[in-house]
């Protein structure tokens, strides 16, 4: 169950970023955030920022808003494909044909 004061907890947040031939897309699975970049560390630099910002904006909506937003995943069949790239990454290794797929938690504090 997604709580709805989870910004509020400083909470860890589940992001995956999935890289190929120089570009790279980095998602935040719990608030269903995406950013674009040239690099792992700029990715996940860009969906800190914006997680940030979301999770502010969002605090400062009224209900029932507020709780819609802050209880924003990813949809299922989104969340099934990462999981099938970090099943492919597992059997044939993480960098296959140039391509890195990574996860990373993030912490929220805004």
């Amino acid at each position: 169950m997604h709580d709805t004061n989870l910004a509020s907890q400083n909470a860890i947040l589940v992001c995956v970023a999935h890289g190929h031939q120089g570009r790279w897309e980095a998602l935040c699975l719990d608030y269903d955030l995406a950013v674009q970049g040239i690099s792992l560390p700029e990715v996940r630099e860009k969906l800190e920022l914006a997680l940030q910002d979301y999770v502010s904006a969002a605090e400062a909506e009224a209900e029932p808003a507020r709780s819609q937003l802050l209880n924003r995943r990813a949809p299922f069949f989104v969340r099934l494909a990462w999981g099938f790239r970090f099943l492919l990454a597992a059997i044939f290794g993480r960098n296959r044909g140039g391509d890195s797929t990574v996860g990373f938690p993030v912490s929220c504090h805004a």
